[in-house]
């Protein structure tokens, strides 16, 4: 297969009709894919050591070397769309995703743009990157499960939500101190509407929590929490936060795209964080 025609299938795969700002094709040299070196994160490194070892292509979850300049639209656009998921009202939650926007255009302006592209160039290797279109799978793959317990037990606990979790292999089988936890309320709290967050670039603010917990969120299902949406979700009082793990949430839709690949032939040699 060509890096393009491995691009498509991840469009057909997640149901999109353009790719995400964040993902996508960082350098395709053009030549035939057989064998693919994926991990979470990698650096150009990485190429080389792929490259020693006789790998045709580089694919990564997290989108080092992706040129695109406007992935802080892509954070607002996605992040409005799952305030509004959760019950809150358009013109809040315009405001609220937006919120942080210029200062994330400022953050890139500064940002190493060219390193992967350049080294993959030089070295003659293909390398691609898919973020958001994995943890879309990723949020899917969950909140499905989600869905059926609420179904099933209107009255589940958190610790429904995480034996949940853990019939999920990549969950399961992460490595100890990175399975899924509880970082605010309790085990034998009442669940409420479960809502699962693992997609839109980055993870919601301290005031998009609070604002989703107001509109009925019960226990959000995410990939990691910063101290201060912790601090701010405890001092709230309303919602529970059940931190799934990074690691793991990231393999758990990225592994969907490279077993779609492996089906069609190609060798898959996962790496780097993935479960």
């Amino acid at each position: 297969m060509t890096a393009k025609e491995m691009y498509q299938m991840v469009l057909a795969l997640v149901g999109l009709e353009e790719m995400s700002e964040d993902s996508g094709i960082v350098y395709d040299n053009g030549k035939e894919i057989k064998r693919v070196l994926a991990g979470v994160d990698f650096d150009p490194s990485w190429l080389m050591i792929a490259k020693n070892a006789g790998f045709d292509c580089v694919v990564q979850h997290h989108p080092s070397g992706i040129m695109n300049p406007n992935t802080g639209e892509l954070f607002g656009r996605d992040h409005m769309k799952k305030l509004m998921e959760c019950g809150v009202p358009i013109n809040e939650a315009q405001k609220l995703a937006y919120k942080n926007n210029e200062t994330r255009k400022r953050g890139a302006h500064s940002r190493n743009r060219t390193q992967m592209h350049d080294a993959a160039k030089i070295l003659d290797i293909c390398n691609m990157a898919y973020h958001t279109p994995s943890d879309m799978l990723a949020e899917r793959t969950v909140q499905a499960k989600m869905n059926a317990l609420m179904e099933s037990n209107p009255r589940c606990t958190v610790q429904d939500v995480i034996n949940e979790l853990l019939t999920i292999r990549e969950f399961a089988e992460a490595l100890e101190g990175q399975k899924p936890e509880v970082w605010v309320g309790s085990k034998d709290s009442f669940a409420g509407r479960v809502y699962v967050e693992m997609y839109g670039v980055g993870a919601p603010s301290a005031d998009e929590y609070i604002a989703c917990s107001d509109a009925g969120i019960g226990t959000f299902v995410c990939m990691h929490a910063t101290p201060e949406v912790i601090e701010a979700m405890k001092k709230h009082g309303k919602s529970n936060l059940v931190v799934a793990g990074h690691m793991a949430s990231d393999s758990v839709g990225f592994n969907q795209i490279l077993d779609a690949w492996a089906a069609k032939g190609i060798e898959i040699v996962r790496v780097s964080g993935i479960t």
